[in-house]
């Protein structure tokens, strides 16, 4: 009889110390649960159009993007990697067009239409046709830009043109 009672009571300690440690997750399991900050993204792409509508800039893409300090390093990269290989393959005519906003035409400004995690859909202020989508990515305590147009979005995520 006892020791049906000390297996017992074993048994009872051990699936205890099981639950404990399955109910603090570690830092690598530890689940995002606040809500990303969207009005970085509606920053970025006003001042994006803003950037892309002064045609008396001479800052290239490359290097306005470079110099933000809200986009990820792998959204640089990724962009970069785009127009060099338009470039290659058309050195004339490079991508034709506009890999930030995936279009050739663009609103003067957006404003959030649409959340879905970190992605965000924006409209055109006075062209509430035009849509894109914008990816958000939680990096080093902030809220920054990780995707736009055909940078870093998933082509099922992009806005059909």
């Amino acid at each position: 009889m006892k020791t049906i009672i000390l297996l017992l009571l074993g048994l009872t300690v051990l699936s205890c110390k099981t639950t404990d440690s399955k109910s603090e997750p570690s830092k690598k399991e530890t689940i995002q649960t606040f809500e990303p900050n969207y009005q970085v993204a509606i920053q970025f792409i006003n001042d994006y159009l803003a950037y892309s509508n002064d045609f008396k800039s001479e800052v290239g893409l490359i290097e306005w993007v470079n110099k933000r300090t809200d986009v990820t390093v792998g959204f640089k990269a990724e962009l970069k990697r785009i127009i060099d290989e338009a470039e290659k393959n058309d050195p004339e005519l490079g991508l034709g067009f506009d890999p930030v906003l995936d279009a050739q035409d663009n609103p003067s400004k957006f404003e959030i239409d649409n959340t879905d995690s970190e992605y965000l859909i924006v409209k055109g202020v006075k062209w509430a046709d035009f849509k894109l989508t914008l990816k958000l990515k939680f990096e080093e305590n902030n809220w920054l830009i990780n995707g736009s147009g055909i940078i870093n979005v998933p082509e099922i995520k992009r806005i059909k043109r």
